[in-house]
């Protein structure tokens, strides 16, 4: 019975250093790649929401340009303020065309949440008939 419980003993020590460090390694290593692959997603997908947020927003420009003969120059005379709060990621402004007849412009600029800080997009239509031209920049 001596010589078992000797044998239990010897073998039952646990993880040695070199086992344990690897194992870190390991999880760190899948860290490095999952991390910024999450990031990238999450930022993609608060872009898209940016976007769809600017075109509800020119629709309704261009439904009072249709009506008016001009575009409007702030978001209350066109009953989408709602969509010019600014939400947790972006605020929301007419960059230029406001009031005019021209080429019509409105932002939406990253706020300094979840890494959102430095992304503009920007969307820009010249005709009310017109689709808007997206521009993303700093993704």
């Amino acid at each position: 019975m001596h010589r078992y419980t000797e044998h239990l003993r010897r073998n039952d020590r646990g993880f040695t250093l070199i086992e344990l460090i690897v194992v870190v390694i390991i999880i760190a290593v899948l860290a490095a790649i999952a991390i910024p692959l999450y990031t990238g997603h999450i930022k993609h997908a608060r872009t898209s929401e940016g976007i769809a947020r600017l075109g509800s927003i020119m629709t309704a420009a261009k439904t009072y340009y249709n009506r008016f003969s001009q575009w409007p120059n702030a978001p209350g005379q066109v009953g989408f303020y709602a969509d010019f709060n600014q939400s947790e990621h972006f605020s929301y402004s007419i960059v230029s065309g406001g009031g005019g007849t021209g080429a019509f412009s409105i932002q939406a600029d990253g706020r300094d949440v979840d890494g959102m800080g430095g992304i503009t997009i920007t969307m820009t239509c010249s005709d009310a008939k017109a689709e808007g031209n997206v521009s993303v920049v700093g993704i």
